[in-house]
């Protein structure tokens, strides 16, 4: 098993990637398809709601199977296992953040904007100075808890050969015969991970339910 240290540490700097690159892309999708779901552009409204209707209630390991393939075939160029699979974490959770951000921004009172437009202000500056301010208090635990799932589903894409944590955890242990021990240590560095995100998203959900 100490042999296995440095590989370990390797694979646990990898899932990282994966989770900050597939986590800051996936927010930015997020807020930009749930300002679509709410336009009033058709146009923009329903190629959006498609997007995340697809990606929201399909499942993710198809998901990730899917683009691993389909990217080479359709755009005729080489992309990597990892790139693919952080791709498609990206589409997945970006759907979900999209429907955060739609209802935390609709969760807002109406007057709000009333009270914005009766200053002359803008729909961008309303939404930048008066909702979002808001709006992010009520939609931190929701993406608190996103970000959690998000972190355990980087497993998902060692189907497709990318060797972060779990997928080294499995060669690991098949060639050690220690799966239990390193199952356990695999287990302790998402633990390690989560553990902060969901106390700071109960946290945040308690003061929510005091606000109220």
């Amino acid at each position: 098993m100490q042999g296995s240290l440095p590989i370990f540490l390797q694979a646990a700097f990898l899932t990282l990637q994966i989770l900050i690159w597939s986590a800051v892309l996936s927010v930015l999708i997020g807020l930009i398809t749930g300002q679509m779901l709410m336009s009033r552009h058709a146009w923009l409204r329903w190629p959006a709601r498609v997007y995340v209707d697809f990606f929201r209630l399909t499942p993710i390991l198809f998901q990730i199977v899917a683009i691993f393939f389909l990217i080479p075939i359709v755009f005729e160029v080489s992309v990597p296992a990892f790139t693919s699979g952080v791709i498609a974490l990206s589409l997945n959770f970006g759907a979900f953040f999209a429907e955060i951000f739609r209802a935390g921004v609709q969760s807002i009172d109406k007057g709000q904007w009333e009270a914005a437009e009766s200053m002359g202000m803008p729909h961008v500056k309303t939404l930048v100075r008066v909702i979002y301010p808001q709006a992010i208090k009520r939609m931190l635990p929701p993406i608190g808890n996103m970000l959690i799932s998000l972190t355990k589903d980087t497993s998902l894409i060692s189907v497709i050969g990318v060797a972060e944590l779990f997928n080294t955890a499995q060669n690991v242990g098949a060639g050690t015969f220690r799966q239990i021990e390193v199952l356990l240590l695999v287990s302790l560095f998402y633990l390690l991970i989560n553990l902060p995100l969901a106390i700071n998203a109960e946290r945040l959900n308690r003061r929510m339910n005091v606000a109220r």
